[in-house]
Protein backbone atom coordinates (compact mmCIF):
# COMPACT_ATOMS: atom_id res chain seq x y z
CA UNK A 1 0.00 0.00 0.00
CA UNK A 2 1.24 3.49 -0.83
CA UNK A 3 1.91 5.17 2.50
CA UNK A 4 0.92 8.53 0.99
CA UNK A 5 -2.69 7.44 0.53
CA UNK A 6 -5.10 8.82 3.09
CA UNK A 7 -7.02 6.28 5.19
CA UNK A 8 -10.54 7.38 4.27
CA UNK A 9 -13.59 5.82 5.87
CA UNK A 10 -16.90 4.62 4.49
CA UNK A 11 -18.56 5.44 7.81
CA UNK A 12 -20.74 8.54 7.57
CA UNK A 13 -19.86 11.60 9.66
CA UNK A 14 -22.14 12.55 12.54
CA UNK A 15 -25.50 13.86 11.33
CA UNK A 16 -24.81 17.09 13.22
CA UNK A 17 -21.30 17.58 11.73
CA UNK A 18 -20.31 21.25 11.50
CA UNK A 19 -17.31 22.48 9.50
CA UNK A 20 -15.10 24.67 11.69
CA UNK A 21 -11.94 25.15 9.64
CA UNK A 22 -10.34 24.70 6.25
CA UNK A 23 -6.97 23.02 5.80
CA UNK A 24 -4.22 25.11 4.28
CA UNK A 25 -0.60 24.32 3.51
CA UNK A 26 1.45 21.53 5.10
CA UNK A 27 3.80 22.46 7.93
CA UNK A 28 7.08 20.53 7.97
CA UNK A 29 7.60 16.95 6.82
CA UNK A 30 5.59 14.88 9.33
CA UNK A 31 2.05 15.55 8.13
CA UNK A 32 1.06 18.63 10.12
CA UNK A 33 -1.15 21.20 8.38
CA UNK A 34 -2.21 24.79 8.88
CA UNK A 35 -5.89 25.36 9.72
CA UNK A 36 -7.88 28.48 8.96
CA UNK A 37 -10.95 28.71 11.20
CA UNK A 38 -14.31 29.59 9.70
CA UNK A 39 -15.60 32.35 11.99
CA UNK A 40 -18.82 32.28 10.00
CA UNK A 41 -19.75 28.97 11.58
CA UNK A 42 -20.07 29.68 15.27
CA UNK A 43 -19.80 33.44 15.39
CA UNK A 44 -18.24 33.12 18.82
CA UNK A 45 -14.65 33.63 19.85
CA UNK A 46 -14.37 29.95 20.78
CA UNK A 47 -13.88 28.63 17.24
CA UNK A 48 -10.23 27.85 17.84
CA UNK A 49 -10.75 26.42 21.31
CA UNK A 50 -13.31 23.93 19.97
CA UNK A 51 -10.61 22.41 17.79
CA UNK A 52 -7.74 22.82 20.27
CA UNK A 53 -9.74 20.95 22.92
CA UNK A 54 -11.09 18.23 20.60
CA UNK A 55 -9.71 14.70 20.68
CA UNK A 56 -11.05 13.61 17.29
CA UNK A 57 -12.43 15.22 14.15
CA UNK A 58 -14.00 14.47 10.80
CA UNK A 59 -12.36 15.79 7.63
CA UNK A 60 -14.37 16.22 4.42
CA UNK A 61 -11.92 15.89 1.55
CA UNK A 62 -12.32 17.89 -1.65
CA UNK A 63 -13.35 14.69 -3.50
CA UNK A 64 -16.24 14.14 -1.07
CA UNK A 65 -14.60 11.31 0.90
CA UNK A 66 -14.27 11.43 4.67
CA UNK A 67 -11.39 10.92 7.07
CA UNK A 68 -12.14 10.28 10.75
CA UNK A 69 -9.04 10.72 12.88
CA UNK A 70 -7.73 11.28 16.36
CA UNK A 71 -6.12 14.67 16.89
CA UNK A 72 -2.52 14.33 18.06
CA UNK A 73 -1.96 18.09 18.28
CA UNK A 74 -3.94 21.22 17.58
CA UNK A 75 -2.24 24.39 18.70
CA UNK A 76 -2.45 28.12 17.98
CA UNK A 77 0.13 29.49 15.55
CA UNK A 78 0.85 33.00 14.32
CA UNK A 79 -1.57 32.48 11.41
CA UNK A 80 -4.31 30.03 12.34
CA UNK A 81 -3.83 26.66 13.97
CA UNK A 82 -1.39 23.78 13.51
CA UNK A 83 -3.13 20.40 13.23
CA UNK A 84 -1.50 16.98 13.42
CA UNK A 85 -3.83 14.04 12.80
CA UNK A 86 -2.96 10.50 13.90
CA UNK A 87 -3.55 9.14 10.39
CA UNK A 88 -1.45 11.69 8.49
CA UNK A 89 2.27 11.00 8.73
CA UNK A 90 4.06 12.74 5.87
CA UNK A 91 4.03 15.90 3.80
CA UNK A 92 2.50 14.15 0.76
CA UNK A 93 -0.52 13.06 2.80
CA UNK A 94 -0.78 16.55 4.30
CA UNK A 95 -0.74 18.09 0.82
CA UNK A 96 -3.72 15.89 -0.16
CA UNK A 97 -5.69 17.49 2.69
CA UNK A 98 -5.36 21.03 1.31
CA UNK A 99 -8.77 22.78 1.06
CA UNK A 100 -10.50 20.01 3.04
CA UNK A 101 -12.99 20.97 5.75
CA UNK A 102 -12.38 19.98 9.37
CA UNK A 103 -15.33 19.71 11.70
CA UNK A 104 -16.86 18.29 14.83
CA UNK A 105 -20.20 17.01 15.96
CA UNK A 106 -22.42 19.94 17.04
CA UNK A 107 -23.22 17.98 20.19
CA UNK A 108 -19.59 18.37 21.28
CA UNK A 109 -19.82 22.20 21.40
CA UNK A 110 -20.01 23.80 24.84
CA UNK A 111 -23.40 25.19 25.84
CA UNK A 112 -23.77 28.85 24.96
CA UNK A 113 -25.13 31.43 27.38
CA UNK A 114 -28.68 32.79 27.07
CA UNK A 115 -27.55 35.80 25.04
CA UNK A 116 -25.33 33.81 22.65
CA UNK A 117 -26.07 31.56 19.70
CA UNK A 118 -23.91 29.52 17.39
CA UNK A 119 -24.30 30.78 13.85
CA UNK A 120 -24.64 27.19 12.67
CA UNK A 121 -27.84 26.99 14.75
CA UNK A 122 -29.30 30.18 13.25
CA UNK A 123 -28.86 29.28 9.59
CA UNK A 124 -32.12 27.85 8.30
CA UNK A 125 -34.27 29.50 11.00
CA UNK A 126 -37.34 31.45 9.85
CA UNK A 127 -37.30 35.17 10.63
CA UNK A 128 -40.66 36.72 11.58
CA UNK A 129 -41.37 40.27 12.73
CA UNK A 130 -43.81 41.41 15.43
CA UNK A 131 -46.59 41.82 12.86
CA UNK A 132 -46.17 38.20 11.74
CA UNK A 133 -44.51 39.04 8.43
CA UNK A 134 -42.20 36.17 7.42
CA UNK A 135 -38.87 37.41 6.02
CA UNK A 136 -37.78 33.89 5.05
CA UNK A 137 -34.95 31.71 6.29
CA UNK A 138 -31.54 32.83 7.46
CA UNK A 139 -29.29 31.89 4.53
CA UNK A 140 -26.04 33.15 6.07
CA UNK A 141 -24.55 35.16 8.89
CA UNK A 142 -22.14 38.04 8.35
CA UNK A 143 -20.18 40.39 10.54
CA UNK A 144 -18.92 43.88 9.89
CA UNK A 145 -16.69 44.06 12.95
CA UNK A 146 -19.26 46.13 14.82
CA UNK A 147 -21.97 43.46 15.07
CA UNK A 148 -23.40 40.39 13.38
CA UNK A 149 -26.10 40.31 10.69
CA UNK A 150 -28.83 37.83 9.75
CA UNK A 151 -28.94 37.45 5.97
CA UNK A 152 -32.47 36.72 4.68
CA UNK A 153 -33.95 36.92 1.18
CA UNK A 154 -35.25 40.44 1.75
CA UNK A 155 -31.96 41.83 3.08
CA UNK A 156 -29.83 42.02 6.21
CA UNK A 157 -31.05 42.43 9.81
CA UNK A 158 -28.64 43.37 12.62
CA UNK A 159 -28.30 40.51 15.09
CA UNK A 160 -28.30 42.77 18.15
CA UNK A 161 -30.56 42.88 21.19
CA UNK A 162 -32.36 46.01 20.03
CA UNK A 163 -33.84 44.18 17.00
CA UNK A 164 -33.91 40.54 18.15
CA UNK A 165 -36.93 39.76 20.32
CA UNK A 166 -36.44 36.01 20.64
CA UNK A 167 -34.49 33.08 19.25
CA UNK A 168 -36.72 30.01 19.53
CA UNK A 169 -34.23 27.23 18.86
CA UNK A 170 -36.76 24.44 19.34
CA UNK A 171 -39.08 25.78 16.61
CA UNK A 172 -36.26 27.36 14.55
CA UNK A 173 -37.85 30.83 14.56
CA UNK A 174 -36.17 34.17 15.17
CA UNK A 175 -38.61 36.92 16.13
CA UNK A 176 -37.47 40.44 15.27
CA UNK A 177 -38.52 44.04 15.78
CA UNK A 178 -37.99 44.94 12.15
CA UNK A 179 -40.14 46.83 9.66
CA UNK A 180 -40.30 45.48 6.10
CA UNK A 181 -39.94 49.05 4.79
CA UNK A 182 -36.44 49.20 6.25
CA UNK A 183 -35.25 46.85 3.50
CA UNK A 184 -36.13 49.43 0.85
Amino acid sequence: MNKSLLPTTSDPPPADWVALAEIGAPIGLKGAVRLHTLKSVTGLAIDESLLVDAQECWVRLSNGQWLHSLIMECSPQTRGLKLQLADVNDRDQAERLRSASVGLSRSSFPAESDDEAYWADLIGCRVVNREGLDFGEVSAMQTNGEHDWLVVAAGWIPFVGHYIDDVDRANRIIRVDWNAEWFE
